[in-house]
């Protein structure tokens, strides 16, 4: 009896390792995605203002992605969108850039 139960403590143990193992891969992979980025993406009302980037086009009408390249400041929530374009530039963009700006 005691090695049952001993070998389900092992499988429990294991399956959390797993766990954690395949959370640190994915935090790895978002940190090396959003180091090698080319441009930043924030979502805009219809007067070029950035509102939050959840659901963009389907938070209210007229709102659309815009686009920073890396060296830009993106403004933060409220901030004037008039430096992004409206076309995704070349390379990978990177959503979610903090409600601060960066």
């Amino acid at each position: 009896m005691a090695g049952g139960r001993r070998w389900r403590v092992d499988a429990v143990l294991a399956s959390l390792w797993v766990g954690l193992a395949a959370i640190v891969v994915v935090f790895a992979i978002g940190a090396w995605l959003d180091a090698h980025s080319t441009t930043s993406e924030v979502c805009a009302d219809p007067a070029a203002v950035r509102v939050p980037d959840l659901d963009c086009s389907a938070h209210r009408p007229g709102d659309t992605w815009v686009y920073y390249r890396t060296d830009q400041a993106v403004p933060a929530l409220g901030g004037a969108t008039v430096a992004a374009s409206g076309e995704p530039p070349a390379g990978d963009a990177v959503p979610g850039v903090p409600a601060a700006g960066r």
